[in-house]
């Protein structure tokens, strides 16, 4: 009897030591990643197209935290996050892991309405091994040999986020390339027009023709923020442009986000040579645009 019960004893411990053994080889594999990647290479760096001033360090927390506003901010900390962690992975998977992956990401401001000013642009590389990822949003190169090297650009673009989402409610509109800021004259100039046109047409008929001729002069995506914003004349228009267009980046940030994680890990995983994207609407494919689409605003 009491040999039966030591024998159970002793077959219960042994086998709540081999569940503990296996855990902990889980555990430390889990881990793994982390210590073959605790010397990565990183640097990232953020340019800033309506000052010109530049930051760089080798992670979020050695920035110049001043620098950002807390959208912005939130977008560079889910990117690089994301793009650290996927190239931790890819490193697994390469037969040297003794030779860490180096990492460099731009991270560039560009505001809807700022003076002229000159583009970020960086040179991209040509080697045979090279693959490449083209997009208004992110610009990404991959190379694996000898060293792992990821290089990416990604665009905070104000203007980009507004034509995004004409392009979403109206997919007639044309996508533009390379959008650029506009000075504060000039959209100025898009604000009197639509205000004095559309809004204070005669008649509801005289309106509706004036919102017709207005989509000829303005960019699409001047055009869907000017037609969001509070059509009241009992407030300054742009006022309300304004305040609806911080609406807009507040609504849209996630969005914008995570179409951005969506071609860093389409890309990533790819053996493609070169992807290119020109449009929000032809990335159905690899992320659900009713995660970025805004369809209320107030």
């Amino acid at each position: 009897m009491f040999k039966l019960v030591r024998f159970k004893l002793y077959t219960a411990i042994i086998t709540i030591l081999f569940v503990l053994l296996i855990v902990n080889v889980f555990a430390i594999g889990s881990l793994y990643p982390e210590n073959i990647c605790k010397n990565m290479n990183t640097s990232i760096k953020i340019v800033d197209e309506s000052s010109g001033r530049r930051l760089s360090g080798t992670t979020i927390a050695t920035l110049d935290n001043s620098f950002f506003n807390s959208l912005f901010k939130k977008y560079v900390t889910a990117i690089s996050e994301r793009v650290l962690a996927k190239t931790s992975k890819i490193a697994l998977s390469q037969k040297d892991l003794t030779i860490c992956p180096e990492v460099t990401l731009f991270f560039v401001y560009r505001p809807l309405v700022t003076p002229a000013t000159s583009p970020f642009n960086l040179e991209r590389s040509q080697s045979k091994d090279t693959r490449h990822l083209d997009s208004p949003w992110a610009k990404l190169t991959i190379s694996k040999s000898p060293r792992l090297i990821v290089q990416g650009v990604f665009l905070w673009n104000e203007r980009q986020f507004l034509l995004d989402q004409a392009l979403m409610s109206d997919a007639q509109t044309t996508p533009t390339k390379d959008l650029m800021p506009i000075d504060d004259r000039t959209f100025g100039k898009f604000v009197q027009d639509y205000e004095s046109s559309v809004l204070l047409a005669a008649s509801p008929e005289a309106q509706s023709a004036a919102q017709a001729s207005i989509s000829k002069r303005l960019p699409p995506e001047i055009l869907w923020l000017l037609i969001h914003s509070p059509q009241s004349n009992f407030a300054p228009f742009l006022m309300g442009v304004d305040h609806t267009f911080g609406v807009t980046l507040r609504l849209g940030v996630s969005g914008y986000t995570d179409l951005s994680k969506a071609l860093v890990d389409q890309f990533l995983a790819s053996t493609k040579t070169e992807i290119c994207y020109e449009s929000v609407l032809g990335l159905k494919d690899i992320f659900r645009l009713d995660q970025y689409k805004i369809n209320q605003l107030y």
